[in-house]
């Protein structure tokens, strides 16, 4: 069985949550099923080829559907491709699906995100906070202004268009939890749901550490992209600040891995609010940072599935994240193996958070069920659910 993965960006492991799950399956449909799998993307990245992949491509799409069929079908001719997952770009699954006409391949849509949360990313506030580096420039700024309500309009309405063509191109449609689809049906104006198919994602890790090996510290954890209007790190860096009035975490520190357009923002509030013990790791392997930390913290305004969840779990950190999207749920059961709090509630946060530092035994409690909890998204299952999809006739 051939396999070709369409992802935007060249695919390595530390690029984000997407990219690390296509390489968690590719790696475990490989090993377990002897499958091969193969990468295309639109935009490279010095990183070098991953194990996961027998050859990669790089493709720049074309305005012309037939230009882009003849080269898409080359590469899957060629290779012998059997099936096609593209992953969450809607736009490609028309030309995926001219590309195999009247061969035999499939084409399988991975919808990542939680359904419109791509309206998400050109919200007003990113509009209103721009800054303009020129005269010509302010006068575009004000313009976009003065006409967001229809751009923000016709967007919707664009994008409702193209979630209705990758339904009715794909031979079927992969979503996170249950709870995606009705959403994503009335959002495309799709009655039918026989295309549907949930598919969690799978842990990272291909090792689940007893939790007594592992050595704890008064480390709270946050992996992330650094990107404020979806990761919303201020609102952490405030409830830190918080907490740290409080002599129950004098001898916690803060530890935020990960890289982004926004790393500048959060050493300004850092530096000018006087929030003590954070430090900015930059671009790591989380890995050794899960080990030690013992609270990890999400604040995203919404996700699609918090891969670093499950991250931090499958390795005995307590999770804590606001209650902001629909699949948080089916990770996190409030009090067991991690602490939900409502949206917006930074006290609720910040109360929890210092509950969880002042109790030993609570905190072992919950990371000891975290490990076990992430076993049902091992990735032996979910390859397994991947490989009856794919190889189905």
């Amino acid at each position: 069985m051939n396999i070709l993965y369409h992802t935007y960006g060249k695919v390595h492991s530390t690029k984000g949550g997407t990219e690390r799950t296509t390489i968690t399956v590719a790696t475990a449909l490989t090993k377990l099923y002897g499958a091969r799998c193969f990468s295309i993307y639109e935009e490279p990245a010095d990183t070098p080829k991953e194990e996961c992949f027998i050859k990669e491509f790089q493709w720049t799409p074309q305005k012309d559907l037939e230009k882009n069929a003849q080269v898409l079908r080359s590469i899957i001719v060629a290779n012998c491709i059997d099936c096609v997952i593209v992953q969450g770009a809607f736009i490609h699954v028309p030309r995926f699906r001219a590309a195999v006409e009247g061969i035999t391949c499939k084409v399988i849509f991975a919808h990542h995100f939680e359904p419109q949360w791509e309206l998400v990313f050109g919200r007003f506030g990113k509009v209103i906070k721009y800054h303009p580096k020129s005269v010509m420039d302010f006068a575009r700024w004000i313009k976009s202004i003065i006409m967001y309500p229809f751009t923000a309009m016709r967007k919707k309405r664009q994008l409702s268009s193209v979630y209705r063509a990758a339904y009715e191109c794909a031979d079927h449609v992969v979503v996170l939890c249950r709870v995606f689809i009705k959403p994503y049906g009335e959002f495309a104006g799709v009655h039918d749901t026989s295309k549907y198919v949930v598919i969690p994602n799978g842990l990272s890790f291909g090792f689940t550490p007893c939790f007594d090996e592992l050595t704890k510290c008064k480390v709270a954890l946050i992996v992330s992209r650094l990107d404020e209007p979806s990761k919303r790190l201020s609102l952490a860096l405030r409830i830190w600040a918080c907490v740290k009035q409080d002599p129950v975490a004098k001898d916690w520190t803060l530890r935020i891995v990960g890289h982004g357009n926004d790393r500048k923002l959060y050493e300004h509030i850092i530096r000018n609010e006087h929030i003590p013990d954070v430090t900015l790791e930059g671009r790591q392997n989380p890995v050794p940072y899960y080990k030690e930390a013992s609270i990890f913290l999400m604040t995203s305004k919404s996700e699609s599935w918090g891969l670093t969840l499950t991250e931090a779990q499958q390795m005995g950190v307590v999770p804590i994240a606001f209650d902001t999207y629909a699949s948080l749920r089916e990770i996190i059961t409030d009090g067991e193996n991690g602490v939900i709090i409502n949206e917006s509630d930074v006290d609720g946060y910040v109360c929890r958070m210092k509950e969880l530092m002042s109790d030993n035994m609570l905190r072992q409690r919950m990371a000891r069920q975290a490990i076990i909890s992430t076993q049902r998204f091992s990735q032996e299952r979910i390859a397994e659910m991947w490989w009856k999809l794919i190889s189905e006739k």
